[in-house]
């Protein structure tokens, strides 16, 4: 099918047959210039200046990026350019003819007026360049769902035959039969309290299917409780779980923060803050710590800090020569560690609402007393900003990878290739877009806070919904989004917790109830046979404990959802300080994600870094074998002291 000149002018600058509007076409029609391009020829190459933009009449054009590698194919009827005008940048791609190609071809200036003429199609514009999300951001998602605990591993959807499905669910219900014929409640309480526990860990280890695994263990507990009416005593305890009013609260926040970090992803703030920084950084040691600065001001999400800083710094460091694997390091560990520090990120809502859920009133204050205690996060903060002033003692894989770049080879290890990911290129925005907003809910919080009994708590419910009323304002005036376009955003974000709302609730619920069968009386009189003069191992314990049940999970949401519960109780059953336990458990939680060598987790890692998964790995590994045994000890000696 070919198009006409009218047609074109009429699809994209949204002109009817108003009389305004026809004289409006056919001035913009008269500046439109027809072009025939060869096959293989090229119509305009990265770094032209953006004079025009262009309409395809016929054929088909390729997008390709800096190495000629295609990254879009577009054919009769769209146009490209359009992004460039309205910019006044320089070409981002190099746009080549597929078979023969008709082009029609018009001037910045009449484009620009055709735009004021009508300026909806300014929004129209935005709006497809927000609507592609880059196989970076795409993958970042799927990161921070891994960690989130919902894991979906490409490499374990092979469907199963007939008599697979019948092995593997007969294996499932002889293990729910036995648990049928086990008491519900013993004094004391027997070792296999433990079951579920174990068969959530051997579950979700070989199968690698959160959800799955953790409803099977819930049910489980459910079989061992109430016997045949396990079913009724399953939506018992969720219903009882979901009831609170506490778990309410950090439901409703988690999808307020989903939704802020949507929008934030969305506003462009990101493109400009990379056009900033690849402006005005000069030297490899400005960016390394400029992007720890970026992570630490950018608290709120583990995956919008490695959006921006994979986004914005990576390619700074490449020109710095900087290896992907010490981008890696800095990049891919600092996040977690500074989330799991500051009670308004998603990680430290989910935090306080956990422990505020097992405890009650007083749960706020308790994690605000549990940061100092987080050992893991605090030397991984240290490490990260020895890395970023150059200081870090580099062994193993950094070591070489660092001669390796010295001594003039790659960036990247071998077989990197093939987990580049390149970035469609949003519209302009403003970096203030990205910072303002948090810096809002930083105020906002503070302000609305409370005082009770002497502690002060921010009030961060209150605090989000101050902020997204002022980002509707803020970005609507703009013209970044159109009303419609910023509730969309908002959905999505709340859609994105959803998951990880849904496991939370699962593994508080199975938490309670393993506790009701006397897990933690099980585990008092184990610390009991060490006596009342050695309860100073507990933390050091429960450190290590629930690092290995991290890292066999594969996550930190379910261990954390698992983990303080019991931290708390068993502290409270030997009188322990139940602020050092709770930060025990939250480093935990670093510490299996930075030894984990999930697979799935950190191909997605590879691909929004651009470097080969098992080299992420062992650049981290041994320095996080380091301060996982130097946390121990720590650990040891402050239950000596507390």
């Amino acid at each position: 099918m070919h198009y006409t000149a009218a047609e074109l002018v009429r699809n994209f600058f949204k002109l009817n047959n108003s009389p305004e509007d026809m004289e409006m076409a056919a001035k913009l029609e008269a500046c439109m210039e027809q072009q025939e391009f060869a096959n293989g020829e090229i119509l305009c190459r990265i770094g032209d200046v953006a004079d025009a933009m262009f309409f395809i009449e016929s054929g088909k054009v390729e997008i390709l990026g800096k190495d000629d590698e295609p990254l879009n194919e577009l054919e009769e009827g769209q146009q490209f350019g359009e992004y460039a005008v309205l910019t006044g940048d320089k070409r981002l791609s190099t746009v080549r003819s597929k078979g023969g190609t008709v082009v029609f071809r018009m001037e910045s200036k009449a484009v620009l007026e055709g735009i004021h003429y009508h300026p909806s199609v300014y929004g129209d514009i935005i709006k497809r360049l927000y609507g592609q999300i880059s196989q970076k951001h795409s993958k970042l998602m799927r990161l921070t769902s891994s960690r989130r605990g919902i894991v979906r591993d490409e490499k374990n959807q092979r469907k199963k035959s007939l008599k697979e499905f019948l092995i593997h669910y007969g294996i499932v219900l002889s293990v729910f039969l036995l648990a049928g014929f086990l008491p519900a409640a013993e004094n004391p309480a027997p070792v296999w309290v433990l079951l579920p526990i174990a068969f959530l860990i051997v579950y979700i280890t070989i199968t690698k299917r959160t959800l799955e695994s953790i409803v099977l263990a819930c049910l489980l507990t459910m079989v061992i409780t109430y016997k045949s009416g396990f079913i009724f005593g399953f939506y018992k305890e969720i219903y009882k779980t979901i009831s609170t009013g506490y778990a309410v609260e950090i439901m409703l926040i988690l999808v307020l923060l989903g939704a802020l970090i949507k929008l934030l992803s969305s506003s462009g703030g990101v493109n400009a803050l990379r056009r900033i920084t690849t402006e005005r950084i000069k030297s490899k040691r400005g960016s390394l710590v400029t992007s720890l600065l970026v992570i630490i001001i950018v608290f709120i999400d583990d995956y919008l800090s490695l959006f921006i800083t994979s986004t914005c710094f990576v390619p700074i460091n490449d020109k710095k020569r900087v290896s992907r694997e010490m981008s890696t390091f800095l990049i891919g560990m600092t996040p977690i560690a500074v989330n799991t520090l500051v009670p308004l990120s998603i990680w430290g809502v989910f935090l306080t609402g956990i422990i505020t859920i097992a405890v009650g009133d007083g749960g706020t204050a308790l994690f605000y007393q549990s940061i100092p205690f987080n050992f893991i996060s605090i030397l991984v903060i240290v490490l990260a900003f020895l890395a970023a002033v150059e200081k870090l003692p580099l062994v193993g894989t950094l070591k070489a990878a660092e001669k390796r770049v010295k001594e003039g080879g790659p960036l990247w290890p071998p077989d990197s290739e093939q987990f580049f990911a390149h970035d469609e290129e949003a519209a302009r925005g403003l970096a203030i877009n990205l910072f303002l907003p948090i810096f809002v809910l930083i105020g906002a919080s503070i302000v609305s806070g409370t005082l009770e009994k002497g502690e002060f708590s921010v009030n961060i419910g209150y605090g989000l919904v101050i902020t997204l009323v002022f980002m509707f304002v803020f970005y609507c005036i703009q013209r970044l989004m159109t009303p419609e376009e910023f509730f969309d955003n908002i959905l999505t974000g709340a859609e994105h917790m959803f998951g990880s709302i849904l496991l939370m609730v699962l593994m508080i619920c199975f938490s309670k109830s393993i506790s009701y069968l006397g897990l933690i009386e099980l585990l008092s009189g184990v610390m009991t046979v060490f006596g009342s003069g050695n309860y100073w191992l507990l933390p050091a314990v429960l450190f290590l404990l629930f690092t290995a049940v991290c890292y066999f999970l594969g996550y930190s949401w379910g261990m954390y959802a698992l983990g303080l519960p019991i931290a708390i109780q068993l502290a409270a059953s030997v009188d322990g300080n139940i602020a050092l336990n709770i930060g025990a458990v939250c480093a935990a939680g670093v510490a299996g994600d930075g030894l984990s060598n999930f697979q799935s987790d950190n191909e997605h890692f590879a691909h929004a870094i651009g470097c080969e998964p098992a080299a992420l790995v062992n650049a981290r590994l041994p320095y996080f074998i380091f301060i996982t045994i130097l946390a121990a000890a720590m650990y040891l000696a402050a239950g000596i002291l507390l």
